[in-house]
């Protein structure tokens, strides 16, 4: 029995040293293999950003050549590109041709005034040195965008400004003094940009009531700058025109049917305002005794609109 026992317990000796020895190894198995892992995790980062580094270095390994066409500024300037291409007028050149420097703005070293060219180094002084009260040195003022000259704001023009260059009509609207010339600017009526013409019923309704006037019905008789100056067309005048303002004399003669009825009104008023002599249409159908004062005749036939009929 003593043997039976010694055996059982040196069986379990070896039994729990070997349980135990498994334990050990498969710990630093579990220790070992991570660590393992992890270096080579470190390493393969290490690789990229090498080779990242690397694409990079070679990305700016190159000596980059300066712009020298619209397509390439044309790239990030999308903007300017397209003002120029739709109102650039005499101005779609290269940009290098006026933009001799670019990408030179510091607003602490290089302020925008100074990065921009020059309009004079082109064009001179275009339009003069102008007045005191309007110089025209300042090409900005007028022409806003360089990229679309041509389009002129009409809202930012003063008065002085139109007339620095629009001699021929500065002349007509201050020689005949009008509403035009005393209650609105230049830029009431060209308000949208400069060339816009307006439409003379944008500001002014028709004074014939029942007859549609456009603009070339109402400048037949207003000049547009000497609105106040009234010409008109003897032969292309329409009565009913002139009843706009003189519907007095106009409905007069409606009523009181005569041959004046049928006449026009630009037949006898051959200028505005002129009242005609009756000896002009009529020579002399009376004595000469009569005929001396001819201022008389409404006398015995009234006035001119409104003659008897017996």
């Amino acid at each position: 029995m003593k043997r039976v026992k010694k055996g059982v317990i040196a069986f379990s000796v070896i039994a729990i040293a070997a349980l135990l020895l498994v334990a050990v190894g498969c710990q630093k198995a579990a220790v070992t293999a991570p660590v393992g892992a992890e270096e080579a995790a470190t390493t393969d980062v290490a690789k990229k950003e090498e080779k990242k580094v690397a694409k990079l270095a070679k990305l700016y390994d190159i000596q980059p050549q300066p712009l020298h066409s619209v397509a390439e500024c044309a790239q990030c300037h999308v903007g300017v590109f397209d003002r120029i291409k739709d109102a650039g007028g005499k101005h779609q050149i290269e940009c290098v041709d006026c933009h001799k420097e670019f990408h030179v703005f510091n607003p602490k070293k290089r302020p925008y005034e100074t990065a921009i060219p020059k309009c004079e180094t082109c064009h001179g002084v275009f339009h003069g040195e102008g007045t005191k009260e309007t110089p025209l040195v300042d090409c900005g003022s007028c022409h806003t965008d360089p990229h679309a000259p041509l389009i002129i704001p009409g809202v930012a023009l003063s008065n002085n400004a139109c007339m620095s260059c629009h001699t021929e009509e500065t002349k007509q609207i201050t020689d005949n003094v009008s509403r035009h010339t005393t209650e609105v600017a230049c830029s009431d009526c060209h308000h949208v940009k400069h060339g816009y013409i307006p439409k003379c019923n944008e500001c002014h309704e028709s004074h014939s009531p029942g007859f549609e006037m456009d603009d070339n019905v109402c400048m037949s008789c207003h000049p547009v700058h000497m609105p106040a100056m009234i010409t008109y067309s003897e032969k292309e005048t329409s009565n009913i025109i002139c009843a706009g303002c003189h519907n007095q004399a106009y409905d007069l003669l409606q009523k009181n049917y005569t041959k004046h009825t049928d006449v026009k009104c630009s037949e006898c008023h051959s200028a505005h305002k002129r009242i005609p002599l009756c000896s002009e249409c009529h020579g002399m159908p009376h004595s000469k005794k009569m005929m001396q004062d001819t201022v008389k005749c409404a006398d015995c036939h009234g006035i001119a609109h409104n003659l008897p009929v017996n």
